[in-house]
């Protein structure tokens, strides 16, 4: 999450929608002029100039944090500021969003501990728990039918909504990620670089297989109740 003072904008950061991209762009107006040097992680951040969320593993004791909720931003910057700066997020397709969101966890495991490796063993033969140590599968579409089917899950609508309702000005959509970056640089008066939008987490996920063979009529049931809201709101639908 960003604030800025200098520019006068807040961005809420959303799961698996190249928010850390976005992010690291944009932080360099929440710094003073000259200070900002590109990092993937972040320790928390407060100046005079701004404030940048921690980037990291484990965000315990931060005041201020990544993928904060909207209103506790609001609360923490209060009710004048928020209102009067420009608030933007990133939203991504949630028939996209759910399978860079498998993978991601699926790689996690890799570095499971070996106490944290027998914890998912035991939830895996009881079936209780956390959704991605329950998946099983031989392929990779069994897998992730198997995580939804499990509960599986990445809600993180609290970003954009405050008690149901839309909180900020601006959506970037995943899809169109540059041209929608090269607005909000228009609305702030700053310039766009396209050479300088990082390129995190690229290689977690292969796209050899199309979205839409991810899915089977079950799981898109599934997918249509759980983001009803932003299916309808920005017309998404499962890619042909």
């Amino acid at each position: 999450m960003l604030i800025s003072h200098r520019k006068h904008f807040i961005f809420t950061k959303t799961v698996k929608t190249a928010g850390t991209s976005v992010e690291s762009y944009f932080e360099q107006y929440c710094m003073p002029s000259g200070e900002w040097q590109e990092s993937h992680a972040r320790d928390e951040y407060v100046s005079e100039a701004g404030i940048i969320g921690y980037r990291g593993e484990n965000p315990t004791g931060a005041k201020w944090y990544n993928h904060m909720s909207a209103s506790k931003m609001r609360k923490l910057v209060g009710q004048a500021i928020w209102n009067r700066y420009f608030k933007f997020t990133v939203v991504r397709n949630p028939y996209d969003k759910l399978i860079s969101g498998f993978y991601f966890f699926e790689r996690r495991k890799q570095n499971y501990t070996a106490k944290r490796q027998l914890r998912a063993f035991i939830t895996q033969i009881m079936d209780r728990g956390s959704p991605i140590d329950r998946v099983r599968g031989e392929t990779e579409i069994e897998r992730f039918r198997c995580w939804l089917r499990k509960g599986g899950r990445i809600i993180d609508r609290d970003k954009y909504l405050i008690e149901g309702q839309e909180c900020v000005d601006y959506f970037i959509r995943f899809e169109n990620l540059h041209e929608g970056m090269k607005h909000v640089c228009e609305r702030l008066s700053v310039p766009f670089e396209l050479s300088r939008v990082p390129q995190f987490k690229k290689t977690i996920r292969s796209h050899r297989i199309p979205i839409r063979d991810y899915y089977d009529h079950a799981t898109r049931l599934i997918v249509q109740e759980m983001y009803a809201w932003e299916l309808e709101r920005f017309a998404y639908e499962l890619p042909k």
